[in-house]
Parts: structure tokens; sequence; C-alpha cells
């Protein structure tokens, strides 16, 4: 025989136990200082390299300011942005867009050369190995984007 507050309480118990549904975080401006100048200012967090926010994010980024300087590739500075501040667009809300392999590896041919200088090489964490290729998947890459006249701009594609 149930009694009646003892199921009621039971019910509160498990409710108290169920996990709550997650919900997707939504899209932020963009307030990581090096990547002001990027082509996007929508970004989600995570980001790529599992920062829970853009402080954590910019924290991390900074180390590559020095790299940055030295001019290794044109790619870095979007490379790494698209990587610490990924792009999110009303179309793309689940996960946010990686940069394209090709983008990645033009970075990694241009600076891990002054990288290994000074004792130092190609981080695992930003691995092209795990990026998408342009024309295989979801991922950005500075050829994908037009510019329009005044302050929007839009994607020509970005690649499934």
């Amino acid at each position: 025989m149930l009694y009646p507050g003892l199921c009621v309480s039971l019910l509160a118990v498990s409710c108290a136990l169920w996990p709550p549904p997650v919900r997707a975080a939504a899209c932020e401006p963009v307030r990581i200082p090096l990547c002001r100048s990027i082509p996007w200012n929508m970004t989600k967090m995570p980001n790529h390299l599992h920062h829970s926010t853009q402080d954590n994010a910019v924290l991390a980024i900074e180390q590559f300011e020095g790299l940055l300087g030295t001019g290794c590739s044109p790619d870095l500075l979007f490379f790494l942005c698209a990587m610490y501040a990924p792009i999110c667009t009303i179309d793309f809300q689940h996960e946010p867009i990686k940069p394209c392999k090709g983008v990645c590896e033009r970075a990694k041919s241009g600076c891990e050369p002054v990288m290994k200088r000074y004792n130092h090489s190609w981080p695992d964490s930003l691995a092209c190995s795990e990026l998408p290729l342009y024309d295989r998947g979801v991922c950005i890459s500075p050829e994908a984007i037009v510019k329009t006249e005044g302050p929007g701009m839009f994607f020509t594609s970005l690649h499934y």
C-alpha cells in the first residue's frame, strides 16, 4: 500500500535528481581585444578550446601576441580568433564553426619556424588535423568572407 505523502516525496526526490535540460548558450558580442578587427562580431562559448568564457579565452590567446607581432603569417590572427572567439551565426547555433584546415596549415607553416627558433612547437591544442577541409565540412576561412559597403558583412558560403 502506498501512502499519498510518500508518493509525493518520492516524486520530488526523483525530479530533483533528474538533470535540468541543457540550453545552448546564445551568441554574444566578441570582447577579446586581439579579435576586434576580425570580420565577425558575434561568438559563442565554450569555444573550440573549451574556454567557458571570453575572459578565460583572453588569457589564453594573449600568449600569441608576440608571435602575431612577427608577421609570420597573414592567416594567424584569423585562425586564432576562429579558435578562441568562433563565429556564431543564427544558422549554426548548436556548434561553433571551426576554421578550415587550410587556414590552420597556412598559419602553422608560416609561424612554426619562428616558434622553433625559441624552442617552442605548434601547440597540440591547435592541431590542423582536427579541422574540416574547405570542401568537405562546415568551416570558415578568409576566402569565404565578402565585406559589403557599410558596417555589415555577409558570408558567401559556409562549406558543408
